[in-house]
């Protein structure tokens, strides 16, 4: 077996010698000439040319193919009018040589200078202040303002993220957010405390306060040229910001200028609402200063909770500590202490009562065990806007979607995450928050639509429905197709054919990823065929349901001939054909399919084999023959009868032979007598 070395060394001399790849003979890619120094968290760079406009420098990010790229926004992203932010010049999905097979493609405006910092923890020369008001501050709150008008988050601000724009004027980009999900990338130092604690899939878009939060970690940086926590893990830097508060933890004793510190104070402050908003960065900006922000301490208990050989002062670090040790966690939590530290303790009677009703609700939930959903609770109730924790894994309501689509793109088991949605514990998040926000309501609406998809467990439903609905950019993942990456009907039906040109014709041709794919994007076809498609359901029905969901795609969606996949169903249909009674009629409806097949034409395919005039016909003639057959086998079973009788038959017989024998006797002797008198 070839090392992993060796596989490398043999991939990357096939990528040199690769042709140049084409994304809508617009551009070109060339894979033998990569970009490391603009390797994005999604994707590998890579030199590019315009082929319409030659003074152009692009460059491409292939996109990796286990994460999701955020095309639901790369047209708005592609549309902003500003000198910051670094270009989406075009996107799509090319034939990639080192997979052969398809991936995303990015094209963005290549910066002519290199990134402010390689590494979070590389040191750097310290920015003066005035520069980095003047060449970040400045063009970032006009950047950022454009975003938020047009409902867009960034989710990547960090100094290893942005590239002096060219090598004379000193200016700025700001580097891309389309190749992976939001704050997919960032460092835990660069994200608020909330979304720190959450998976990186599953931090989900979060808002321009999120933004803002990364905005002043970055001036941080910037302004000390390096990482003031360099040495902690993440786990450390989280436990500092929630202990002491953002700004403390991550400046300490250190005097910085009073301005940008100033700023800096005022985007770490860890409540969203004390947070610097846009239109205070704008109005210091203008030359107004603003009272500073002092940083909010956490409450503390009066005595500590101890747990696992630690002692816990606050809320928020024990729903940590419980997430971690829910067998533990929920030992104690049934058996009282929890509700004594809370009131007695802590002093928090509403904090006790938000427990008490997790604990109750904690038993009508589906799937897992019971702990997992007493503990996921209570951990809720305890940090309310922390991420949702259960069996190890941590998202926020509006990450479930992507965290979903990771386990799927990873390989890894769905199951968690369909759990969070059938356990409902989306909702009582919401019933956790102090704060009412109108955009809860659609989320719960959301959230229990969805559910009603996982309830159901046939073919176009089930976690894999799930999967689709909340990620209406994904694209079909089953492993037929997943090469290909279809992300419409149309190019799912092309992706099946061209598998079939293949050969590859040794399974049925709608597996569950595809019913549900086709079910959430091709809505008009009536979702009572999908059923159709279990395993137990008789072949003939099933394969005349697949036959029926793909012809009205090919209909709807006007997609060209498919020969190939069409040859593919002709080669299931033997169920079909045989409900013909008539041989010879059966081998007309055979011809009949080839031809339709050789055509590509699948809506003619299902009128030859599912034809309710043909199979009536047929059908008739049967009963026909039928009625024939039982009038000649009761025909014969009476011969059969007679026949069975030998005695009266015998019998019958030799009467009939005596009498005409002795008719015959008596009138030969007659004549007999006659002649002798007359002579």
């Amino acid at each position: 077996m070839p090392s992993d070395a060796q596989t490398a060394a043999a991939a990357e001399r096939m990528m040199a010698g690769a042709d140049p790849v084409k994304l809508a003979e617009r551009y070109e890619i060339l894979p033998g000439a990569p970009l490391p120094a603009l390797n994005a968290v999604g994707g590998n760079a890579y030199s590019a040319r315009s082929l319409r406009d030659k003074r152009a420098e692009p460059f491409a990010i292939i996109c990796h193919g286990a994460t999701l790229p955020r095309t639901d926004v790369a047209s708005t992203v592609s549309s902003l009018d500003n000198q910051v932010h670094m270009r989406l010049l075009d996107w799509g999905v090319v034939d990639w040589p080192m997979d052969r097979g398809r991936r995303y493609c990015l094209i963005f405006e290549k910066p002519a200078g290199r990134r402010l910092m390689n590494t979070i923890n590389e040191a750097s020369e310290p920015m003066p202040e005035d520069q980095l008001t003047r060449q970040i501050v400045h063009p970032m709150v006009s950047a950022l303002k454009e975003m938020s008008s047009r409902g867009v988050v960034h989710g990547a601000i960090r100094p290893t993220n942005m590239f002096f724009r060219d090598l004379a004027s000193g200016g700025f980009m700001l580097g891309e957010c389309v190749s992976s999900p939001a704050g997919f990338g960032q460092p835990v130092l660069l994200e608020t405390v909330e979304r720190g604690m959450a998976s990186p899939a599953g931090r989900g878009n979060g808002t321009m306060a999120d933004d803002l939060y990364s905005l002043g970690v970055t001036l941080l940086l910037l302004l000390l040229g390096r990482n003031p926590v360099a040495g902690l893990e993440d786990e450390a830097i989280l436990q500092a910001k929630i202990e002491r508060g953002s700004y403390p933890a991550l400046v300490g004793q250190m005097r910085l200028p009073l301005g940008i510190n100033e700023v800096i104070r005022g985007l770490l402050v860890d409540d969203p609402k004390q947070r610097w908003t846009l239109q205070d960065l704008d109005l210091w900006v203008a030359g107004r200063r603003l009272s500073p922000k002092q940083p909010q301490v956490p409450r503390r208990a009066a005595r500590p909770l101890e747990f696992q050989g630690q002692e816990y002062w606050h809320c928020r670090t024990l729903a940590r500590a419980f997430a971690k040790h829910v067998a533990a966690a929920s030992s104690v939590i049934e058996g009282g202490e929890l509700d004594k530290w809370l009131r007695r303790s802590m002093g928090d009677d509403q904090r006790a009562e938000a427990v008490a009703g997790a604990i109750q609700t904690a038993s009508t939930g589906k799937g897992g065990s019971m702990s997992d959903r007493l503990v996921s609770r209570v951990c809720m109730a305890l940090d309310p806007t922390a991420p949702i924790r259960y069996r190890a894994k941590a998202m926020m309501p509006d990450g479930i979607g992507t965290m979903l689509a990771d386990s799927f793109m990873r390989g890894e088991s769905p199951q968690p995450v369909a759990e969070v949605l059938a356990n409902q514990l989306p909702m009582f998040w919401v019933n956790c928050q102090s704060d009412f926000k109108p955009e809860f309501v659609p989320m719960v609406q959301g959230f229990d639509q969805i559910r009603a998809f996982l309830d159901r467990t046939a073919h176009g439903l089930g976690v894999e429905r799930v999967l689709y609905e909340m990620n209406l950019t994904m694209p079909c993942i089953s492993p037929l197709v997943v090469k290909q990456l279809p992300t419409t009907p149309a190019e799912l039906l092309r992706a099946l054919d061209w598998i079939a040109a293949g050969g590859e014709r040794h399974k049925d041709p709608i597996d569950r990823h595809i019913a549900a794919f086709l079910a959430s994007r091709h809505k008009r076809t009536e979702e009572l065929l999908y059923s159709q498609l279990g395993a137990s359901v008789e072949p003939m029905r099933r394969v005349i349901a697949m036959l029926t969901i793909l012809s009205d795609v090919q209909a709807r969606t006007g997609t060209d001939s498919l020969s190939h996949l069409a040859a593919w169903v002709v080669a299931l249909l033997d169920p079909a054909f045989r409900r013909f009674h008539s041989r010879p009629q059966q081998e007309a409806v055979r011809k009949q399919a080839d031809t339709a097949a050789h055509n590509g034409r699948l809506g003619e395919l299902l009128k030859i084999v599912d034809d309710p005039e043909s199979l009536r016909r047929d059908k008739l003639e049967f009963e026909a023959a039928q009625i024939a057959y039982r009038e000649a086998d009761a025909e014969i079973n009476k011969l059969r009868q007679m026949m069975g009788d030998r005695e009266s038959i015998i019998e019958s017989s030799g009467r009939q032979v005596a009498a005409i024998a002795s008719s015959l006797l008596s009138t030969l002797l007659v004549a007999g007598i006659i002649l002798f008198f007359a002579f």
